[in-house]
């Protein structure tokens, strides 16, 4: 490789590690009509499937993503958190449909994160 790639290479390791930024384009942020900014699906998500990145360890602390931030609440939630090694990473529970909402269940998270679900409105097309 030369200096150039080197450069490249090191770049693209970072911003994996970062844990910000999904590289997969499975989602995007927008308006929700459930709660302030929410996350969508870019395209058509099987079930099982990882979303992305929402919560990572840094300095024995779990930091949450733009993901971990933006996913809202809803008890028929179309995703889960899983933890994968350190990281805990959003699977889908279904299909998720390009330009719905992904969602999951604050009450069933890790005891990290909040439980608070007021201010969230129930969508009856999840239920």
């Amino acid at each position: 490789m030369n200096k150039t790639s080197d450069k490249v290479f090191d770049m693209m390791n970072k911003v994996k590690a970062d844990s910000d930024i999904d590289m997969s384009r499975s989602y995007g942020f927008g308006d929700s009509d459930i709660h302030g900014t929410g996350t969508f699906a870019s395209r058509d998500i099987d079930s099982k499937e990882i979303i992305g990145n929402a919560f990572y360890p840094k300095d024995k602390k779990m930091m949450r993503t733009k993901l971990g931030a933006r996913v809202n609440h809803q008890f028929s939630n179309n995703s889960i958190l899983k933890k994968d090694s350190e990281n805990y990473n959003l699977y889908s529970t279904k299909e998720i449909k390009k330009g719905s909402e992904i969602t999951a269940n604050y009450k069933e998270t890790p005891d990290f994160i909040s439980k608070d679900t007021k201010g969230f409105k129930e969508k009856s097309e999840y239920k």
